[in-house]
């Protein structure tokens, strides 16, 4: 069991090691005609432990948890098209589960939410909406082979805001570690004649944005294949494991 005195010494950025779950080499989403996901996998080998970043409590009904992002991507990915936006969070927070999950309780994939809850950025909903006309396409409606149901409105969630702007923290070290990486949310772009739907991503350049077009209202896949990696988050009942501080500074997490 962990202790209140241990989970009070852990700050934002505190590095606990855990054991890899037994891990299997090959991950493969359902596909149908249309490509569903479309994905391409590789994985990494990182030995006997995987590092998480320590971000902050979270209580889920009468259980508090630990809340950790993983140190560094550990999947190389691709997606396109409608399939992958449609497809896309719940394949990535399948992964995560597929790769994390008997451990832990909550293994899923990063999302623009736990971004922007970890910098403390507040982005107010766009009020603009798109209305599909005829031979226009939903991601969904691509993939079930039909056209988009015409006068159906879908409304702007796509934003971006840049590195720069933000304070210096533990906070933006983590997210803007390294790589690119997918997050787990479905992003539109409403313009005047359109619509592009395509997942978020924290991009190479410090950028986290949620404009990533991967398909077109008119059915158009854009881009071809984009390339990213994937981020989990896991949530660990302090109840059911211990903490032993290592001479790093770092945590090791293991079963009570």
């Amino acid at each position: 069991m962990i202790s209140d005195e241990m989970l009070k010494s852990l700050t934002i950025g505190t590095v606990i090691k855990s054991s890899v779950p037994k891990r299997r080499w090959s991950y493969m989403s359902d596909r149908e005609q249309n490509g569903k996901a479309n994905q391409i996998l590789s994985f990494k080998d990182f030995g006997d432990t995987i590092d998480w970043f320590f971000v902050g409590i979270k209580i889920i009904g009468q259980k508090r948890f630990l809340k950790c992002v993983e140190k560094d991507p550990v999947l190389s990915l691709e997606f396109s098209g409608g399939a992958a936006c449609f497809y896309g969070e719940k394949e990535l927070n399948n992964i995560a589960r597929y790769w994390f999950g008997r451990e832990f309780c909550y293994p899923k994939s990063m999302t623009i939410e736990d971004v922007n809850l970890l910098l403390g950025v507040e982005v107010k909903p766009s009020n603009k909406r798109y209305t599909f006309g005829k031979d226009d396409y939903s991601p969904e409606s691509f993939v079930k082979h039909r056209e988009a149901y015409q006068g159906t409105k879908v409304r702007h969630l796509a934003y971006s805001y840049n590195v720069d702007e933000l304070p210096i923290s533990p906070a933006t070290e983590i997210v803007f570690r390294d790589k690119p990486y997918w997050l787990a949310s479905r992003t539109v772009s409403v313009e005047g004649s359109c619509a592009y739907f395509g997942l978020g991503e924290v991009t190479e350049d410090g950028c986290v944005n949620m404009g990533h077009s991967l398909f077109k209202s008119t059915g158009e896949v854009l881009g071809g294949r984009n390339t990213a990696y994937v981020r989990a988050v896991i949530y660990v009942e302090p109840k059911l494991f211990e903490l032993v501080k290592l001479n790093s500074g770092a945590y090791r997490l293991i079963k009570s």
